[in-house]
């Protein structure tokens, strides 16, 4: 796996960008909130293990409990003079085909490095370019879902030192390691105890901050007035076999 390059190396640079980061406009870039909702965490509500938690914002909750209401551009000012890495040239790649909002979200990422003193620049690529394994990058956009309603797929797939998925953020730590192979193992033999380890894991990962964490979507759904029972599913969304039309 490639080690996380500089200035992201730092754990307080990496925590210095979530606090800066203004996910409400986020949020405006990629939709709005009818399409997405500000997150700074791994796990999305309404799934196992979730918890709120985010330290990175203004005024966070006892022990980071709860959700993000606003950035912290002064605490992660303060952060990044400490760092030593002011000045510093970042890089920030995405694939256009797969970001049709891209650019915009990219233009708003420049003006939060330079906010935080770095000289940052942008870099469109080809998606096989992008998504090679010898790709090395400081900074990229990407984005995950999960193949099956399950902490561990969110988790286990992106976080761990033998994960083998593109882009990587290159984040490896053996302690977290040992926790994701045990809340593996509890995940089928006690679910509820296994939701409890998760949720330590989330936290524990959001501590380190390895990803820039910005939104989770949400699904959206049209039916006409004569449907009924209309039900969805974190993993098949709408259950076409439960609905009704009268």
């Amino acid at each position: 796996m490639t080690p996380i390059p500089p200035p992201f190396d730092d754990v307080e640079v990496r925590q210095a960008l979530n606090l800066a980061l203004d996910r409400d406009r986020v949020v405006q870039i990629l939709g709005g909130p009818e399409a997405m909702s500000p997150t700074c965490q791994q796990l999305p509500p309404n799934f196992p293990g979730y918890e709120p938690y985010c330290p990175y914002t203004m005024d966070p909750g006892p022990d980071g409990e709860g959700s993000w209401t606003a950035p912290n551009l002064e605490e992660a000012k303060r952060l990044v003079r400490r760092s030593g890495t002011t000045g510093m040239r970042v890089s920030l790649e995405y694939p256009p085909a797969f970001w049709p909002q891209g650019g915009p979200l990219a233009d708003y990422l420049l003006e939060l490095l330079d906010e935080l003193g770095y000289r940052g620049s942008v870099r469109t690529l080809p998606h096989e370019v992008f998504y090679d394994r010898r790709n090395d990058f400081q900074m990229a956009l990407a984005g995950f879902g999960a193949d099956y309603p399950a902490a561990s797929t969110l988790i286990s797939n992106f976080h761990t030192c033998g994960a083998s998925g593109t882009p990587m953020s290159g984040f490896c730590d053996r302690e977290i390691d040992a926790m994701i192979r045990r809340a593996t193992q509890m995940q089928v033999d006690d679910p509820a105890a296994a939701g409890a380890l998760w949720a330590e894991i989330d936290r524990a990962i959001v501590d380190q901050a390895p990803y820039l964490w910005l939104v989770n979507p949400i699904n959206v759904a049209f039916v006409s007035e004569p449907v009924g029972n209309y039900q969805s599913s974190l993993q098949w969304e709408i259950l076409l076999n439960q609905l009704w039309v009268r």
